[in-house]
């Protein structure tokens, strides 16, 4: 027996990483057993409404909120420093209005979260502080190996790169490269993402040096493909670089992507790694998603897959205005599913 449900959610992006963000503080919209099918149906490019993942947030407790993330693939990841941001905006603005930080519970620990406006951006800014970020791949390994992988070798399909991995609750392998402009991304992303070594995938990032504190980077995702940005690899690929010694500690590092711009402060100590993530959580629209919920199946109720009710044109032209800045040349997507993205589509 199927029943017709109607959702409210909020497409949302974090440096034109899109989103839709559903709340489940006061109840579940989506069975448990039918996120990730949900996850596929709505982020389907082609035939759902298209996205880089889904968002729920719900109560830890009274003082601290969760989040849980879907890719596009219905995979669930262990966390999305984009989708942190928005999601903490979202908790911001309702179930936990006014709080500031909130600490969010997810797969790879707790975030603390700031949020406040850009006075220079006129947009709604988040700080996103990490949990301890770890250079044990033991977790990411098929071989389990403890032993740090920095700037070591990797065979892919019988060339040579050099890579570091950086776990922040979810894998990241970083590749420094002299030019992105050089590289087929999307081939060489999947044979990454999938190379053996690993023990469940990783998310790739390709990070071209500018300066000290400026990079580009462009990020293959598990279970996403190419993404004009992805938080958690912006964060590693300047953790990474930290440790490569090639841009500076405890500074602010901009990090320019297809998406926009953010910045990552890393802190990183014989004691500890840990790294600021400041950056957008911008509203696109508020909708209502009609929908047949099964037991085992999820599908969308009506031909008119969403129902658009409320529009922020203001946050959406503030937005293009610093994403207009980003040093990072789009014509590298061309030939890629990215070709004729749009950052706040």
């Amino acid at each position: 027996m199927s029943e017709q449900r109607v959702v409210a959610t909020i497409r949302c992006h974090g440096a034109g990483n899109t989103f839709f963000i559903l709340d489940e503080s006061r109840e579940e919209l989506i069975p448990d057993s039918l996120k990730g099918p949900f996850a596929r149906l709505v982020c389907d490019r082609g035939h759902g409404i298209g996205s880089d993942g889904i968002v729920f947030v719900s109560t830890h407790d009274a003082d601290q909120p969760r989040m849980r993330f879907f890719n596009p693939d219905g995979s669930e990841a262990e966390m999305c420093g984009n989708g942190l941001r928005c999601a903490s905006r979202a908790c911001f603005e309702a179930g936990y209005r006014g709080k500031n930080p909130l600490v969010f519970k997810t797969l790879a620990g707790d975030f603390k979260t700031e949020n406040f406006v850009s006075p220079l951006h006129q947009l709604p800014f988040v700080r996103v502080t990490t949990d301890a970020i770890s250079t044990n791949p033991a977790r990411m390994l098929a071989s389990r190996s403890s032993t740090p992988f920095i700037a070591q070798p990797l065979l892919v399909e019988g060339q040579a790169w050099v890579g570091t991995m950086i776990s922040i609750g979810n894998p990241h392998l970083i590749v420094p490269v002299a030019d992105l402009r050089t590289l087929d991304l999307m081939a060489l992303g999947h044979a990454m993402e999938h190379h053996p070594i690993f023990l469940n995938r990783a998310n790739i990032s390709f990070v071209q040096l500018v300066d000290r504190q400026t990079i580009l980077v462009q990020t293959y995702e598990r279970g996403a493909g190419l993404t004009l940005s992805c938080g958690t690899g912006m964060i590693a690929s300047v953790v990474a670089q930290v440790l490569d010694g090639a841009v500076d500690n405890n500074q602010p590092v901009a990090v320019h992507t297809a998406g926009g711009i953010v910045w990552v402060t890393p802190r990183v100590t014989e004691a500890a790694i840990t790294a600021e993530l400041t950056g957008n959580a911008s509203w696109v629209y508020k909708g209502k998603i009609h929908l047949l919920i099964g037991e085992e199946s999820i599908q969308f109720a009506t031909q008119t897959k969403i129902e658009k009710e409320q529009f922020y044109p203001e946050e959406a032209s503030n937005y293009e205005k610093l994403a207009r800045q980003s040093l990072f040349d789009r014509s590298i997507l061309r030939g890629t599913p990215l070709e004729q993205s749009v950052t706040l589509s």
